[in-house]
């Protein structure tokens, strides 16, 4: 019988994504949402880099929305990008 390579994978997967608690992903966002300001405040630069900080920040807000959702069903833990 053909071993399974599901077991492999999900472990290299594992240690490829660490686990970050909520406060730090939340913490995470609001530096995003932080430097993004700063950005937009910064006359010698254009909105680029605040968009981009912007688009960080939301990603954050996705990954804690998606944790909500998964922890609701089964206790998944929240993995970083």
């Amino acid at each position: 019988m053909p071993q399974h390579r599901k077991s492999t994978d999900t472990a290299a997967h594992d240690r490829a994504m660490p686990v970050v608690t909520l406060a730090e992903l939340c913490s995470e966002a609001a530096d995003h949402v932080a430097k993004a300001r700063l950005s937009l405040f910064d006359e010698s630069t254009d909105a680029a880099p605040a968009l981009l900080h912007l688009d960080e920040a939301i990603f954050c807000l996705k990954r804690l929305r998606a944790h909500g959702r998964a922890s609701n069903f089964n206790g998944a833990k929240l993995r970083s990008a």
